[in-house]
């Protein structure tokens, strides 16, 4: 494991070293507005693809050395570590004039050098696709599974053993229709965890989620809208107790009011706030409710930066002994800039709070990263980031300090 983490570290020095020199900084064409900087069109830079009759295909490969400060994300007895992450993905898109198809599939596989317990097999895909039945009749869809691997700093996990490793499905259908300047959109979807370990710990965490909105707007103008939006959760656990012998299952619902806006490129995004809240069957764990809210802003300052403004409250599953759910509360803002055309540098300072309900635990999560992505070509793109977080919790040993440096190579086609 040692002489393929440090033979991947070469392999990336070298493509360092044998890079050709970035262009300078040149005039382009009018950026699109509703992008990102990140995400905007470079002709000069970006794939081509392959064609494949109405399709396009952008296979991918992504090589990552990171080295981890604290593996396991803990208080005391810190252990690093050298990783090598690969990363292979492809991308099918349709290029139909209506109606849309979407295909996507990926693998992650993580290597660790001293800790293999680690180590990690990451894969999965997805489909989606929109039918335009006409102009103001909308339908669209999803289908994806994956297996998966819970982090070391997520609060769920106990810090020993391999990594907790689980399968996720999910489908999801939603038809939207226009009324002039009123607009509906109503969907469903449901939602399968089944961890795979064999521990009994794991094996309770089975659940499928059940869901349902509806959406009801008025357009105000063709760049801005208001709606209030509401929708019903079910909670449905294969096994009804948990290890503490509380019933897990439980029902939820919320209702917020926002605004979809454009204007102009310039600003652009999405805002809602309101109220949620999750009752559950056994009368010894806590409901819980608050205030519902879901941002995501985005903020081209000028055609080179961007600022991006998100925030989000949610109910989340929890294995904690006691506690009914985890009220979370996350926000961040990322800063995109592109200081010459094949170089971007990002930086996103982040803040989650994980308020378990019915015990005395709070965490505090802090994470600032920053990164510069090198577009050495069409086919190929350097990362070079630095990341820490660090998390202050009511429980002891719970918190922690962690500092990740990474290098990564992309090759596309």
């Amino acid at each position: 494991m040692a002489r393929l983490s440090r033979i991947g570290l070469a392999t990336w020095a070298c493509a360092m070293v044998g890079s050709s020199i970035a262009v300078a900084q040149q005039a382009g064409p009018t950026p699109s507005p509703n992008v990102t900087v990140l995400q905007r069109a470079r002709p000069q830079f970006d794939p081509l693809g392959i064609r494949a009759g109405g399709f396009l295909i952008f296979p991918s490969l992504t090589v990552t050395g990171q080295y981890d400060s604290n593996v396991f994300a803990r208080e005391k007895n810190e252990e690093d570590d050298l990783g090598l992450i690969i990363r292979p993905q492809i991308n099918v898109a349709s290029q139909w004039s209506r109606h849309a198809l979407n295909v996507s599939a990926f693998g992650e596989f993580g290597l660790y050098d001293e800790f293999d317990e680690n180590n990690y097999s990451d894969f999965g895909g997805s489909v989606s696709g929109r039918l335009d039945i006409t102009r103001n009749d909308v339908v669209n869809g999803s289908l994806s599974i994956a297996r998966l691997h819970q982090t070391r700093d997520d609060p769920e996990d106990v810090g020993v053993g391999d990594v907790v490793k689980y399968v996720t499905g999910s489908a999801r259908l939603s038809y939207r229709k226009d009324f002039n300047l009123l607009f509906g959109v109503i969907g469903a979807q449901v939602i399968r965890y089944d961890y795979i370990e064999e521990d009994t710990r794991e094996d309770v965490r089975d659940r499928y989620q059940y869901g349902l909105d509806l959406r009801l707007g008025y357009k105000v103008s063709p760049r801005f809208d208001v709606f209030v939006e509401g929708d019903y959760t079910i909670v449905d656990y294969d096994r009804n107790r948990n290890l503490g012998g509380f019933e897990q299952n439980s029902r939820g619902w919320s209702i917020t009011v926002g605004t979809g806006i454009d204007f102009t490129g310039l600003l652009f995004g999405e805002a809602r706030v309101g109220y949620i809240r999750r009752d559950y069957d056994d009368g010894d764990l806590d409901d819980i409710q608050g205030p519902g809210a879901y941002v995501n802003l985005t903020w081209n300052i000028t055609t080179l930066t961007s600022l991006v403004f998100d925030a989000s409250t949610a109910i989340v599953e929890t294995t904690q002994f006691g506690a009914s759910g985890n009220f979370q509360s996350t926000a961040g803002v990322e800063v995109q800039h592109e200081l010459l055309r094949n170089l971007i540098l990002i930086g996103r300072l982040g803040y989650q709070r994980d308020d378990f309900q019915g015990i005395d635990r709070t965490d505090n999560t802090v994470r600032a990263r920053a990164t510069a992505r090198y577009l050495l070509n069409r086919n190929l793109s350097l990362d070079v980031g630095y990341e820490f977080a660090t998390r202050d919790s009511d429980v002891r040993g719970a918190d922690y300090d962690r500092h990740l440096v990474r290098v990564g190579l992309t090759g596309r086609l």
